[in-house]
């Protein structure tokens, strides 16, 4: 029988919508088959720029579904058939951690706070086993003698490591200037190596839009969920300082050259370098 639900999604955390602006959306579930039911997502005023996953978690009844959406506007994907008598929805943003940031229910509310308090393992339980599949396929993959045949293999690796190269490269040029017992212009003398680096990574927009004349980059570690940004401070065009920021919490760390900055979604422990002659400097976080 055919059925179809909208559920206008309400904005419960204004901290991933465009400055501003609200966030709102829909999501569109359509039981227009004996097998199968469609879904369509659409979110408007979302800050898409920065860095993280967007993922859909869906409730009907005893039943949870998690999505990643590849784009908020008019994803769509399908599921096996679902009732849509009693339908919870609520948008995700995956950052250092997972945000509710808009809900919707037809039905019983509760579908929702099943979510809420179910949204870690739905999103991370689901992440695992897609890296099991992609593991079960590299497998197969690495067993194919002939699978890239024709294809340049030292390049594509080439490409993948390029990016890490660039850290250690700024990493090494870092230490030469240090053992050189240099005490002036060190961006000059690292300029090359750090340009590379915020070619290679993403923009770190939170920290962008926190200060003024600045570009952060989010630099993740191979092989773990940890990362940290590298960034530089300008006044009037020329870099000031260089940045170097941990996320964490506030508590449980002392040290005399790390400031704390409050930031949203995460608050980072900032070490800031002097660009013109590399020493530590204790500036104050509203620079």
């Amino acid at each position: 029988m055919y059925c179809k639900r909208i559920l206008i999604l309400q904005q419960t955390d204004k901290r991933f919508a465009e400055r501003n602006k609200e966030l709102c959306g829909m999501v569109k579930l359509i039981n227009n088959s004996a097998s199968a039911t469609s879904v369509t997502v659409f979110v408007t005023n979302a800050d898409v720029k920065s860095f993280g996953e967007w993922w859909l978690l869906l409730g009907f009844g005893r039943e949870r579904i998690s999505k990643q959406l590849s784009t908020l506007n008019n994803a769509t994907f399908t599921l096996p058939r679902q009732n849509l008598d009693n339908v919870g929805c609520m948008l995700i943003k995956v950052e250092d951690k997972c945000y509710e940031v808009a809900r919707s229910y037809v039905g019983d509310s509760s579908v929702c706070d099943v979510l809420f308090r179910q949204k870690e393992n739905l999103i991370y339980e689901k992440t695992a086993a897609e890296q099991e599949q992609q593991t079960v396929y590299e497998q197969f993959v690495a067993s194919t003698d002939n699978f890239y045949q024709g294809m340049d293999l030292d390049k594509i690796k080439s490409r993948a490591d390029e990016r890490y190269k660039s850290v250690a490269d700024y990493s090494a040029a870092f230490e030469r200037y240090y053992a050189a017992g240099s005490r002036s212009d060190y961006y000059e003398s690292v300029k090359t190596e750090i340009c590379k680096v915020f070619v290679q990574f993403p923009p770190y927009y939170p920290l962008i839009h926190k200060y003024m004349e600045s570009f952060f980059v989010r630099i993740d570690f191979p092989s773990s969920p940890k990362y940290f940004v590298l960034g530089v401070l300008q006044d009037k065009g020329v870099i000031r300082y260089i940045c170097y920021g941990l996320p964490a919490e506030q508590e449980g760390f002392s040290d005399k050259d790390f400031v704390y900055v409050e930031n949203s979604p995460v608050g980072f422990w900032m070490l800031f370098q002097d660009a013109q002659t590399g020493q530590i400097t204790a500036l104050n976080e509203t620079v």
